[in-house]
Order: C-alpha cells, then structure tokens, then sequence
C-alpha cells in the first residue's frame, strides 16, 4: 500500500497553471481598460471644470467691458488649459432685460465645454 500513494503529486498540472494565468491575464486586462475610462472622464471632468471658470469670468469681463466697447469674445488659460469664449446678446422673454450668454469651447474649436447664461438691463448704446 505504500508504493499506491507515491505515484500521487502534489501540486498543480499545467493546463491548471495556464488556465490560472489566463484568468489572470483577463482580469488584468479588464482592470487596465477600466483604469483607462476613468483617467478619460477625470480629464473630461477637470475640462468641464475649468471651462465653467472661464465661463464665469467672461461673464463678468462681458458685463462689465460691454460699456467699454470691448468685443464680445475672448482667450482664456485655466489650470494650463487654453480656451476661447464667444458672448452672445438677444432679447429676453422678461421685459426690460436681455439674455447674454457666454459659450466656452477648448481653444482648437472643438465642442461646447460650458455655457452660462444671464440677463442684464439692455445697453445703453440700444436704448
């Protein structure tokens, strides 16, 4: 009887190492695909974030520089990031006030990163 149990191994055969290290590959991989979605939607978020920034100061710059004369556009670098804002006037639904917003894209044109929007009394130019 002792000779029957020498012939046992202990330990793992090779298809069980190989299927072991094809899992593991799998799961790797799954792990670097899904770290990868997240940095892109960290810098997508961090483009957001700085855009509405520039939002607000060309809102300002465009409410306080329209009495100046000043164009209603303009170049703006946040956090190392160059963007480009356009500032557009119409007539509000409110009587008496008009809608200005402010449109902020990455400075090659791409899309829209931020947009804001408020009303303001009219010019003093159209009255």
């Amino acid at each position: 009887m002792r000779g029957r149990g020498r012939g046992r191994q202990r330990g793992l055969t090779l298809i069980e190492v190989l299927v072991a290290i094809a899992v593991l590959a799998g799961a790797v991989g799954a792990v670097m695909v899904l770290m990868t979605t997240q940095a892109r939607g960290a810098a997508a978020l961090a483009d957001k974030a700085a855009a509405r920034i520039v939002a607000e100061n060309a809102m300002v710059a465009v409410v306080i520089g329209e009495a100046r004369g000043r164009a209603p556009r303009g170049e703006q670098e946040v956090a190392g990031r160059a963007f480009a804002w356009e500032a557009a006037r119409a007539g509000a639904s409110v009587p008496g006030l008009d809608l200005v917003t402010v449109t902020v894209r990455r400075e090659d044109g791409a899309q829209v990163l931020s947009t804001l929007s408020t009303l303001t009394p009219p010019r003093e130019a159209d009255e």
